[in-house]
This record gives structure tokens, sequence and C-alpha cells, in this order.
């Protein structure tokens, strides 16, 4: 035998004996599994739980409502809707993202009905502006829709608009307006969001626009005493004492839907306010009250002799929330007219509103909201 030999004889037993035992250790192969090398094991992803009074990021500026598809930087519409009982029930309110209840000539009250998230097909009826348009209107990068206005007002509005506050659509010179035979006038003028939309552009003006959040809870189901609710009072019925026989607003608190209906009277009695588009009741997820200086116009009198009326609407006052059937004592806050409202308790903690439709109400500093 050659020198050597025995020993490659034992390196190629080793080798054997070595094979056989990854034979053994190693798993079996799989039909139609994978033969790349293996990677670590993925480490398992852990979502970020908010806090229960975390504000919303990723929603609708004015309802608070989550994003999913929508063009959120398009122009908000403030369209000026009458609101006395001819006027009565109202078209496309329900899709409203909030709306404002303003008082005007007489002690009645007319409504700017702010739509972004939705588009209604019919919108009406629609009346004419007043003073607080043109400090809400830029608040929410909007558009003005209205059938006209005083000739006090009217260069005011187109001042405004010139100077890019917000766009204006006067039915007086703006097409996508018109009558319907079901009512008498004034009460019969109607339009539609499309028409609106359509009337921007022939202005040039449907550039993205960025809407400041007024703040709303990311979630719907929560305690009713978070994000500046702590010490409210229990509120399942309140009274805005605007005129008896005509104006006057009740809102009852339902815990099931945790929203408020609306009711508002028509010859002294209580009318549950109801959308004529899709038959569906008004049902507020949170009720603003705005107590500020509020006082007459001499320069625009109505047929009747009344007087309009102006109205402070930035710098600080008292406010009243409801808000998951309580009522929270607070401030309001507005640096600017281009500003959102900010709205904090006593304790310096800001509100947030509920996800969905808010009413506002501007009202006097002396008047007392009832509520139980």
């Amino acid at each position: 035998m050659r020198k050597g030999a025995p020993h490659a004889r034992l390196f190629a037993l080793i080798a054997v004996v070595l094979f056989l035992l990854a034979a053994c250790t190693s798993p079996a192969a799989t039909p139609g599994a994978s033969t790349q090398p293996q990677t670590a094991a993925a480490v398992p992803t852990v979502e970020a739980t908010l806090a229960p009074d975390a504000p919303c990021r990723d929603c609708w500026p004015l309802n608070g409502k989550p994003l999913k598809l929508g063009a959120v930087d398009k122009r908000a519409l403030l369209v000026k809707i009458d609101n006395v009982p001819l006027a009565r029930p109202h078209y496309g309110i329900t899709q409203a993202d909030m709306v404002f209840e303003i008082l005007v000539e007489g002690l009645a009250t007319r409504l700017a009905a702010v739509f972004h998230s939705q588009d209604p097909q019919t919108i009406g009826n629609i009346r004419s502006a007043r003073l607080a348009d043109r400090s809400l209107t830029p608040m929410v990068r909007g558009a003005l829709v209205y059938s006209g206005t005083s000739a006090y007002e009217m260069p005011l509005i187109q001042g405004d608009a010139a100077n890019g506050n917000y766009v204006d659509l006067s039915a007086d010179y703006t097409s996508g307006y018109y009558r319907v035979t079901f009512r008498p006038g004034p009460y019969n003028m109607f339009t539609s969001a499309a028409a609106m939309r359509q009337a921007i552009a022939a202005h040039g003006a449907d550039t993205p626009q960025q809407i400041p959040s007024w703040g709303f809870l990311a979630a719907t189901d929560h305690a009713p005493t978070i994000a500046g609710m702590a010490g409210g009072v229990a509120a399942t019925e309140l009274t805005i004492p605007y005129r008896d026989d005509i104006s006057l607003v009740k809102y009852q608190y339902d815990p099931q839907t945790r929203t408020y209906a609306r009711f508002q009277n028509n010859a002294g009695k209580a009318v549950r306010d109801v959308d004529a588009v899709n038959n569906q009741p008004i049902a507020a997820s949170n009720v603003a009250i705005i107590h500020t200086e509020i006082w007459e116009v001499p320069q625009i009198v109505d047929a009747a002799g009344s007087h309009a009326h102006d109205m402070r609407l930035t710098g600080t006052g008292a406010a009243t929330i409801f808000r998951d059937g309580l009522r929270q004592e607070a401030t309001w806050s507005r640096a600017t007219d281009t500003d959102a409202f900010i709205f904090k308790n006593s304790a310096g903690e800001r509100i947030l509103f509920d996800q969905g439709q808010t009413w506002v109400h501007v009202v006097p500093n002396d008047w007392e909201i009832p509520s139980q």
C-alpha cells in the first residue's frame, strides 16, 4: 500500500459520518418550498394606539370625519339659506359640515350653511348675504353663495372678493341659480353645489385651499368628559331663545346616536327640522353658542323698518358647548377672520368636537341659554 493511504481512508470515513449527521439534523425539504437562503424572522408590527382624547389627523377640517376619498383642498361653499317658516323645510342642509345661525332684521334668523365634504345636488332656498358673512367666509376659504344684498353691503363684498378674501357668487351676476314653482317668491331660489363649483372655476378660483380645522376627536366611541368637557354638567335639552313665534330653537340629545335633534318654532309650536332632499331629520353632533356684541346697522333697513345687525366675530368672549349630552361653559377666541374659532374650558383645556355636523349660534352677550 502506498504511503499516506490510511490517512486518506480515515479522512473519507470522517466525511461520510459528517454527511450522515447533517442529513439527520436538517429539516426535510418541502415540495415547492423556496431554495433561497432564509432571512431573519420579521418583527411583528405594533400599531400606535391613539389616546382617547387625541384630535383627528386625516380628517375633514369642518366635520372631523375620516378623509378616505375626497378633495380636501377644494373650496368650501358658504351658502345663505332663509330660515323663516315659509322657507322650511330646507333642502340639502343635512349635507353641510357646519351651520351658523345668525340674527337678522326683526330678530328672525338666517343660516350660513358650509358645504365642504359633501356637494348636494339641491340647496335651497337661497337668500341674501349679511355683514357677518364677510367674517365667516374667509375662515373656511370659501365662496359666498347668495341671492344679493343691500346697496350698503354690496360694494363691501365686492371689495373683499377683489382682495382675494373669498369668491363672490352673487346671483345678481352668477349663473347656476334657478326658481322652483312649488314655493312663492322670494323663497323659491335654489342651486346645486356642482353649479357653484363651475362658477368658481369660471372665476379661476378653483385653486388648492388649506382650511383650518375646528378640532375634532379621532375616536367616535369615547367618554363624554374627555377633551375639554371635564366638569361639564348633564344637559339633554337646550333652548336658543330666538323669536318665540317663528324662530325659537330647541335641541334634544339622543344618547343612542350621540346627536342632537333640532326643533324650530312655526306659529309658536316646535317642529322637527327635516331635510326635504332626503327626508332625514337634522342630527347635530355638537352645538356651540358664541356670545358676543351684536348691534343694529342704521344704513340697512328692511321694508318693515327693521335694521340689520353686525357683530364682533374676532377676539375673545364667552361660549357654551354642548357635546355628548353635557354642557360646558367655555371661552371662544379667534385672532383674525381667516382663523377658526377655538374653544377652551375654564382650566384652559381646548374643547374638541365630536365627528359630524356642528351648529353654531351667535347670540348677544346677555342672552341666557336654558338647558336641563
